[in-house]
């Protein structure tokens, strides 16, 4: 075994990157960092498929809803030159804040292409769309008492729409954090509500979407990939030896 493997695969993840699954876990050696690294990566694998059934989901159910009940309104504005005209009128749809991510979709959309609704849909984070949820701005709010049953068809109502679509928004709200967290590779391995994260993915997709839901948890592997550490050690063993 190369003596130097450690110091290797350092050079290449970066000494800073590597040190965190350290200090993340109170790691003893370099064994364990690199144990920890290659789990962290297995168990996010599994929560990229779950996180982009949900994100997509979500913002395609809101969009053909919002069409829904308003056929004939133009919710991106696509032919809007001057943003600041939106402002104008106390009917505009979206919030200043929105209105911004909206801008800036559009501006990233032109730089590489025409544009349209589809491709704006795509451009927008998943924060324009948990923004939507967890506003107060009333615009929102008299969008939600309309939309709210076709976005979540198979959910509940447990106390009214306001105040379930603010807590459903809190909720995604930190499943945003934590794919934040995963799409910017930092770790995620040792975090004490992995279990509540997966769970509430898994929920959520199933008040948009009960057959994708049932899609989605045929190809989780999130339990097996859990109980792999044992394997992963093994396989690490094997390099160091």
């Amino acid at each position: 075994m190369n003596t130097n493997f450690f110091q290797n695969i350092e050079k290449s993840i970066s000494q800073s990157r590597l040190s965190t699954y350290k200090n993340h876990s109170n790691c003893t050696n370099d064994k364990e960092v690199i144990i920890n690294y290659v789990l962290n990566a297995k168990i996010s694998e599994n929560f990229y498929f779950l996180l982009q059934n949900l994100e997509v989901s979500l913002r395609n159910a809101i969009y053909d809803s919002f069409k829904l009940h308003y056929p004939t309104s133009d919710f991106f504005f696509l032919h809007e030159t001057d943003s600041r005209n939106r402002y104008k009128s106390k009917k505009e749809k979206h919030s200043r804040e929105c209105w911004k991510m909206i801008c800036a979709a559009k501006h990233n959309i032109l730089n590489r292409t025409t544009i349209n609704e589809g491709k704006i849909i795509a451009e927008l984070n998943f924060g324009f769309w948990t923004t939507i949820l967890l506003s107060t701005d009333i615009k929102y709010s008299n969008m939600w008492r309309k939309i709210f049953n076709e976005v979540f068809p198979n959910y509940k109502v447990v106390h009214s729409i306001h105040s379930d679509k603010a807590n459903i928004g809190k909720v995604l709200d930190d499943i945003r954090q934590f794919r934040n967290r995963i799409f910017h590779y930092e770790p995620i391995f040792n975090q004490t509500n992995l279990d509540q994260i997966h769970s509430d993915i898994i929920e959520i997709l199933g008040w948009i979407n009960k057959d994708l839901q049932t899609l989605t948890k045929c190809f989780d592997e999130f339990d097996l990939i859990k109980n792999k550490e044992e394997y992963i050690q093994k396989e690490v063993e094997k390099i160091f030896s």
